[in-house]
């Protein structure tokens, strides 16, 4: 059964650490510095494992490198334990090996206590273990449970929606019955969210360099990208709106029309395939005509319909490329079944 607290991720630390220690036991290292290496260097993709890799391992050396030069000169005193980290530090950041920082600090830090007289026998000691931890970590992180970007991420989009239309909803709510409440915490935490999500189309981009695909995961993942897309539009919609205070109430006809436009707008986002139905587009007519007769441009009514108006437009193309990805899935067997899932699709 499968634990959702239990990932991938969690699952090649575990393998990467049992097979750190097992070869430091074998040749009859220290499996500390290895262990250490191995845990904090798995990485969300093999190509973040490849490219820090080869900065680690660099940085690992001059960590050990400043941990005996200071345990020699100062002993096991406290001041070495700090002379030491900066200077692992500053050296790192001088010499452009940022993602290399957190091992070699914590290979020269975890270093002080184990030294001895044969300063050059722990060295070549440590920078082997932790040579060896950082390698392996990488190899298992290369080779073993490749990352599957594909479902979470659509699962992020989904949740996307989700929170785009509940926030659209109470934001606009809030505008139209005049509350003064904070409006953009959620907002910003919708952002922040969304900003996160995209992260993971990147990390899918770096795997392909590595990894074969198919035209169809490729094509599925640009597909999601556009959803993500329209969040990040609607979002600055959205945020315009938060921003608008109403001078006066909007008749009992208006209110109703924007509330009842509200209703259907949030059930086409909530939709997976955002159909738009002939009462929808009636409610958007009615909203232009409102519109149209608000003859300043700037009165904060006409820019409230003006921005739902927007958010319309936005979700007409958003149908428009849902139906058109979901007539390419159903031609195309090798297209990934978790894009539109099996419900929504036709029984043979």
């Amino acid at each position: 059964m499968k634990h959702p607290w239990i990932g991938r991720r969690v699952l090649k630390t575990g393998l990467a650490v049992c097979l750190t220690t097992a070869i430091c036991m074998a040749f009859n290292l220290s499996p500390t510095f290895a262990v250490i290496s191995a845990i904090v260097t798995t990485e969300p993709t093999a190509a973040d494992s490849l490219k820090k890799g080869l900065i680690r391992l660099p940085a690992a050396a001059l960590g050990a490198f400043f941990a005996v030069l200071s345990a020699y000169f100062f002993g096991q005193t406290p001041i070495t334990y700090a002379i030491v980290s900066m200077i692992t530090i500053a050296v790192c950041a001088r010499l452009r090996l940022d993602a290399g920082t957190l091992v070699a600090t914590l290979t020269a830090v975890a270093m002080i206590p184990s030294t001895t007289d044969h300063l050059f026998a722990d060295y070549v000691s440590r920078v082997a273990g932790t040579s060896l931890g950082i390698m392996i970590s990488t190899f298992v992180n290369f080779m073993i449970l490749p990352p599957k970007f594909g479902p979470i991420l659509m699962n992020k989009v989904e949740k996307m929606f989700a929170m785009l239309s509940s926030e659209l909803k109470l934001v606009t709510t809030k505008v139209v019955d005049f509350e003064k409440e904070e409006t953009m915490t959620s907002y910003r935490t919708l952002h922040h969210h969304l900003s996160e999500t995209y992260k993971l189309t990147t990390f899918q981009h770096d795997e392909w360099k590595y990894r074969k695909s198919s035209s169809s995961e490729k094509r599925s993942f640009t597909y999601l990208h556009r959803k993500l897309d329209y969040v990040y539009k609607a979002l600055a919609h959205l945020g315009k709106i938060g921003q608008i205070r109403l001078k006066k109430p909007l008749s009992v006809k208006e209110r109703q029309l924007v509330l009842s436009f509200l209703v259907s707008l949030t059930n086409i986002l909530q939709d997976p395939l955002h159909q738009i139905h002939t009462e929808h587009y009636a409610l958007a007519r009615q909203l232009e005509d409102a519109m149209h007769k608000k003859k300043d441009a700037t009165e904060p009514i006409h820019r409230l319909l003006s921005e739902l108006i927007s958010l319309h437009d936005l979700t007409v193309e958003l149908e428009q490329c849902t139906a058109d990805e979901r007539r390419f899935s159903l031609e195309e067997r090798a297209y990934p079944s978790y894009i539109f899932l099996e419900r929504l699709r036709p029984s043979d």
